[in-house]
């Protein structure tokens, strides 16, 4: 008997070529940011390799670049969500609705039963992102929401990353802040900034050429 006869039989394996790989990664892209797969690419990514911590990034839309790039580079199971301080604020709504309270916020019309609570809207992704500054209209149990997020994602064992904005930052002032956001955030790395080179069509983007310096030049005529 040859040693192939010998092993017991195993079910037929099948491999994706690349191009359906590449469209299972956009696909999984957009599950997790509707038009994230159109962002541009980059070169690299500081956020590469930090899928499994807490990090607390101030960037502007760039951050999606940077995002898609690490979600690129994650297996197509890979679950992650890009949620905001107003999806966040809509949920712990709808839980009070449910208990027959009084709501006081301007966004109360959204309320809706798809996410009842807090945890129905923040537990399930391995990699929950929290766009801060979108909520605008004013709600005083704004920071202790994102307090209970974050500790929920925290008690879950979970990463999370706070993306605010460096024209709209999160700190005093902020309608999500608190002492109890602050201490939160304490253990979250700080990224400020992130670096990147596009490409374009493919190459990485040329530096800009710069102007030739204008030179006087004197004539026999007195010219300057």
């Amino acid at each position: 008997m040859s040693p192939a006869e010998a092993d017991p039989p195993h079910p037929p394996r099948m491999r994706r070529c690349e191009c359906v790989l590449y469209r299972d990664l956009l696909e999984n892209c957009e599950r997790g940011y509707f038009g994230l797969s159109k962002e541009p690419k980059i070169k690299s990514s500081q956020l590469l390799g930090k899928e499994g911590k807490d990090v607390w990034v101030t960037e502007d839309d760039d951050f999606l670049a940077h995002l898609r790039h690490v979600a690129l580079r994650k297996p197509t199971t890979w679950s992650f969500k890009v949620i905001s301080d107003a999806e966040l604020v809509t949920a712990w709504l709808a839980s009070i609705s449910l208990k027959g309270g009084e709501i006081h916020d301007a966004d109360a019309y959204k309320v809706s039963t798809r996410f009842m609570t807090v945890p129905d809207l923040v537990v399930p992704p391995d990699l929950l992102v929290i766009r801060m500054g979108v909520k605008v209209a004013r709600n005083q149990a704004a920071h202790e929401v994102l307090s209970e997020a974050l500790n929920t994602r925290m008690h879950e064992g979970k990463p999370t990353w706070v993306w605010d904005d460096p024209h709209h930052p999160l700190n005093a002032g902020h309608l999500f802040w608190s002492d109890g956001v602050a201490r939160a955030l304490r253990r979250f790395e700080r990224v400020q900034g992130l670096k990147s080179v596009r490409k374009v069509k493919g190459g990485v983007a040329p530096a800009p050429a710069k102007k030739p310096r204008k030179t006087l030049r004197k004539t026999l005529r007195g010219g300057g």
